[in-house]
């Protein structure tokens, strides 16, 4: 309503944003538009397909075919009224039949009626069919700009006539959305053989699913959990959110509605076989062909339901060894608080293993300790909280949990408990700190994302399309015209020839390391330094992360490092090759105004000897700096042994490298030919390794902003104009460092997963 209400107002004002926004998709390539005309009209088609497939899903799709017709009647009336209302005529209706030039109008038919049809019509849908909806509603909307049939600001206002037609509707008559009815979950109870009786939604709701009461048919109480179509929608969303911004804290929510329900039963049976009490298993399954559901025989009162005064020491310490239990047969519980905590006959009864593991990590095992700390603390105190962890749980494991008791390790809803988190934290690790006498640890880093993060990324984005077009006063409508003349098909194969980088340099780290290594996870590699490279300046992040990778194959830490530098050198020696030939065989002129012989060599190299004699000196004299830099000096040495015994491995290392600069090379090449800029191949690649070698030499993570600068004026010495070198620029970034940086992010959680690093 709100969107229909501003845009009403602004539809005969076009904002500067507006304009801009519609030039900017009008200026699309004329093959563009022809797909934009093919979606628009693929959208219509695909809503009355949703409408058919309804129409034949019989009596039980009757309810969806009603609001359908419904939707479609209020939505019409909606376009019609504001039709009149601001322009005085009909609106369009089929605008691709024998309209010539159309002048864009408000609403657009069109957006507005793909729109609520597919919002109430995705109850009725699989997954799949409710995002290629949202797909084709955003095609439709971007195709009405690009075509004239309305502008920005119209396209949001019917985009708003399409939500309030079906949020209204739906939220008066109802929608299944993937939560079942009680008739539902009774029949699905009795197919899984329990027979059930006053079947009702259940007070204690938890984001994700749809949790039931029963009795069963001795009278016995029920607690069921039902997993509907989009219960992983929410869960998988919550997943996503918490693995960006917080590190490997909780594990991953499975993929089916089935294998929830069952992975809860193998975390809860193996839990009961390791001596910890659980409630009963009643059933679990698929109940329908839409809901899978986990029924447990249930009984006592929730913890955390009780005043401190009615918990007794002996019940906390006795919570703690079940959790010690836990821990010691290897599981882990994932979401345990007093909330997970069902108390009957004064013993502790853990529930709720939806989120548990039966692999967990150091991190899964300190996860638990501390939310249930944290919120048994918010319930009875700190000190009845850590005196009962000590007795139960022991000093060595609460200890070892000491880093990981921060805030961002306790869970939303579970800080809430109290009004400073921040202050109960200090409270409760004090009274570790002072219990056990020992000194408070350094905090383990949680947040992925951080402010001070975001404002480096928000500077770094500056330098990149601020500070340079200002340096050569270029703008970003020359780039787009540069770019909008190209030959996309070469853009495209450049871009796939830039992925393929991470094969010479998998293959020369096989080179440099003598060790056996197994090739696919060795280019994934690749792709995790790439991404690692963002956060941290020049090779020191790959160092890192290839030390970390070798280390898993018996590779010391100093051999790693050694081949990172021997690799590092063999890379720089190609690069100073190509440089230099091509400057020696080249019409370069890089503006140097120097001769050779005036530059006093002799010094230079007297300069550079004194200070390695000095450094020698320095190190054998001193003896706490021999012990630390002699060893590794000797493996570092043993390891480039190893390489310049065996020629085939030099050879193999120095071609690797140089097979890399000309992926680099020949990915410029190809991407200057499609704006037909071309330069010569030798040319091309000099610009490649220049670039490299000097923003290497910066402080900046992942060379932003100093690469793109370096690159621009290096093409800028081979003729190249500057707004196609700026244009030609953003693009082989893209396809040689951003894009394969996207990629490693997935490459590094699979390195990880599969114990690679």
């Amino acid at each position: 309503m709100l969107l229909i209400i501003w845009t009403v107002g602004a539809a005969d004002r076009v904002p500067a944003w507006s304009e801009s926004l519609a030039d900017f998709v009008a200026s699309s390539p004329a093959w563009v538009d022809s797909l934009l005309g093919l979606g628009y009209l693929v959208s219509l088609i695909y809503a009355l397909g949703v409408t058919i497939a309804l129409i034949l899903g019989g009596p039980a799709r009757r309810p969806a075919l009603r609001d359908l017709l419904i939707v479609v009647v209020i939505s019409l009336g909606l376009v019609l009224l504001l039709s009149f209302a601001v322009n005085g005529e009909w609106p369009y209706v089929l605008p691709e039949i024998d309209l010539q030039d159309p002048i864009p109008r408000y609403p657009v038919t069109r957006v507005a009626m793909v729109t609520g049809i597919l919002l109430v019509a995705g109850a009725y849908l699989t997954r799949p069919l409710r995002r290629f909806g949202w797909l084709a509603i955003a095609t439709t909307a971007i195709a009405s700009i690009a075509l004239s049939y309305g502008s920005p600001i119209h396209a949001i206002g019917s985009l708003g006539i399409g939500l309030l037609a079906a949020g209204s509707l739906l939220a008066v008559v109802g929608t299944p959305r993937g939560y079942p009815s009680p008739d539902i979950v009774r029949h699905g109870l009795r197919s899984l053989g329990v027979d059930s009786s006053e079947v009702a939604p259940s007070s204690k709701q938890v984001w994700g699913l749809v949790r039931f009461e029963a009795k069963d048919g001795i009278g016995r109480q029920l607690d069921i959990k039902v997993h509907g179509r989009d219960s992983f929608d929410s869960q998988l969303a919550a997943k996503v959110w918490r693995t960006l911004i917080y590190r490997e804290l909780g594990r991953t929510v499975s993929y089916s509605r089935l294998q929830a329900v069952e992975h809860e039963a193998l975390v809860s049976l193996m839990a009961e076989r390791a001596g910890v009490a659980v409630p009963e298993l009643r059933a679990v399954g698929n109940a329908s062909a839409e809901v899978a559901l986990i029924a447990f025989e249930t009984g006592g009162v929730a913890l955390n339901s009780l005043e401190a005064s009615q918990i007794s020491d002996a019940l906390l310490v006795r919570v703690w060894q079940s959790v010690a239990e836990l821990h010691t047969a290897n599981i882990t519980h994932g979401s345990l608080s007093t909330g997970a905590v069902v108390v009957s006959d004064d013993e502790p009864i853990l529930v709720d293993f939806g989120l548990g593991s039966v692999s967990p990590g150091d991190d899964d095992r300190a996860g638990d300790t501390v939310q249930l700390l944290f919120s048994l603390a918010a319930q009875v105190g700190p000190e009845r909280a850590v005196a009962a962890a000590f007795r139960g749980m022991g000093e060595e494991r609460l200890v070892e949990a000491l880093p990981y008791l921060q805030v961002p390790a306790v869970n939303g809803s579970i800080r809430k408990l109290v009004e400073d988190p921040k202050a109960l934290v200090s409270s409760l690790t004090e009274a570790i700190v002072t219990k056990a006498g020992v000194e408070r640890p350094a905090p383990v880093e949680l947040r992925r994302v951080t402010w001070q993060s975001l404002a480096v990324v928000v500077l770094l984005l500056l330098v990149a399309f601020a500070v340079i077009p200002l340096l050569f006063e270029i703008d970003y409508a020359q780039i787009w015209d540069v770019l909008q003349a190209a030959d996309w098909a070469l853009i495209a194969l450049a871009g796939i020839i830039g992925q393929a980088q991470f094969f010479p340099s998998a293959t020369a780290t096989m080179f440099a390391v003598p060790a056996a290594l197994p090739f696919w996870p060795l280019v994934t590699l690749q792709t995790a330094s790439q991404f690692i490279s963002l956060a941290i300046p020049s090779s020191a992040g790959r160092v890192a992360m290839n030390a970390a990778f070798l280390h898993k194959f018996g590779v010391s830490v100093t051999v790693a490092l050694a081949q990172g530098a021997i690799d590092g050198f063999s890379g720089f020696l190609v690069q100073a090759a190509i440089l230099i030939v091509v400057l020696l065989t080249g019409n370069v002129d890089l503006g140097l105004e120097i001769d050779p012989s005036d530059v006093p060599w002799l010094i230079i190299l007297a300069i550079v000897v004194g200070l390695i004699v000095l450094a020698v000196v320095v190190i054998l004299r001193v003896e706490k700096l021999r012990e630390k830099v002699v060893p590794i000096l000797s493996q570092a040495w043993g390891a480039l042994m190893v390489v310049l015994r065996q020629p085939s491995r030099a050879l193999g290392l120095l071609g690797s490298n140089f097979v890399y600069w000309n992926t680099l090379g020949l990915t410029l090449f190809v991407l200057l030919e499609a704006v037909g800029s071309p330069v010569s191949y030798g040319e091309a690649l000099f610009v490649a390794a220049g670039t490299s070698l000097l923003a290497g030499f910066m402080p900046v993570p992942g060379g932003v902003g100093v690469a793109e600068a370096t690159m621009v004026a290096l093409l800028a010495t081979f003729g190249v104009d500057q707004s196609v070198a700026l244009a030609v620029t953003a693009v082989y970034r893209v396809a040689t460092f951003y894009l394969p940086a996207l990629e490693g992010m997935f490459g590094t959680r699979w390195l990880r997963r599969n114990d690679y690093i």
